[in-house]
């Protein structure tokens, strides 16, 4: 049956990722990766992330980009992806937006 509704475009019958595991993952490949190239791709991936899952990423990821500021300051790329994602992590932008909108809808009235 499962078969099927693999075919059929039914739920898959293999493990489903959550963004709590992938977020885990990337910290895991920042952490452990001995390649700067891995590093910048995995802090690159989480600073995407982090734009839709802010609390997420900042209680599984803020201690590894510290970290990554702190060992890789030589790689410019690197930690302007870091500090990027730290801004996404505690900047207010959505609320900001949510909050001149209001204030244009009243304007227009």
């Amino acid at each position: 049956m499962n078969f099927l509704r693999g075919v059929m475009g039914g739920q898959s019958a293999g493990p489903q990722h959550t963004e709590a595991e992938t977020i885990q993952k990337l910290c895991d490949r920042v952490a452990s990766s001995t390649l700067l190239d891995d590093r910048r791709n995995a802090v690159r991936a989480l600073k995407s992330l982090s734009k839709k899952y802010r609390l997420e990423v900042g209680i599984q990821a803020m201690e590894h980009l510290i970290h990554v500021l702190q060992t890789d300051r030589s790689d410019s790329e690197i930690i302007g992806y870091a500090l990027d994602t730290l801004y996404n992590i505690i900047s207010n932008d959505e609320e900001e937006e949510v909050e001149e909108n209001s204030t244009r809808q009243s304007e227009d009235l």
